[in-house]
């Protein structure tokens, strides 16, 4: 594995952190503490891209190298903490299926030098659509009256009752009927397999 050049920096700006530090925070002292981690020569997307890599590939093989120490880095979005490993019980990094994929991808160098600045705009566009489709969820089950974690059945059973309830054929207000429908098209494609 690729040693990444920043560990070392990143590790001791950890250490006088023990109440721990959000990634954000950790670039922007990074950025002070080490002047080699400041280049911005590409576009601010791909810069961006770079920087946050950079981070969380030493952050995971941080990880590994702390845990045969005896030490557990957490890694958080929010949270970046190193604490003792408890002694009872735990003989391996705790590396789930939630976690697996991430590290995988951090871990991997090729996709530090074989993204461009077309993938990072991609991969954003992909995050905001995203974004705009839970934003877009919510919106449409508070419509249907219904709470966030409405399963689909009780979607439907919503739909019918409002749609009845507010049909114009049976005297209901056309505008309320047609953001009832557009509720219910959204989440069809929300729930679809």
């Amino acid at each position: 594995m690729q040693e990444n050049p920043f560990k070392a920096s990143i590790l001791a700006l950890i250490k006088v952190s023990p109440t721990g530090l959000s990634e954000y925070d950790l670039i922007q002292r990074l950025q002070e503490y080490d002047q080699a981690f400041a280049f911005d020569d590409e576009s601010p997307n791909l810069v961006l891209f770079r920087k946050h890599f950079l981070v969380m590939n030493a952050l995971y093989q941080l990880q590994t190298e702390l845990f045969n120490d005896g030490w557990y880095l957490s890694i958080s979005p929010l949270d970046i903490r190193l604490a003792p490993v408890p002694g009872a019980g735990i003989s391996a990094l705790p590396t789930g299926n939630a976690v697996a994929p991430l590290r995988e991808y951090y871990l991997s160098w090729d996709n530090f030098s074989q993204t461009s600045h077309a993938d990072v705009e991609t991969m954003l566009n992909r995050f905001m659509e995203r974004y705009l489709a839970i934003d877009e969820r919510l919106e449409a089950l508070k419509i249907l009256e219904l709470p966030a974690e409405a399963p689909w059945e009780a979607v439907k059973l919503s739909y019918r009752r409002l749609a009845a309830l507010h049909h114009p054929d049976k005297g209901g207000d056309p505008e309320c009927f047609r953001a009832i429908r557009g509720a219910y098209e959204i989440l069809l494609r929300c729930y679809a397999p």
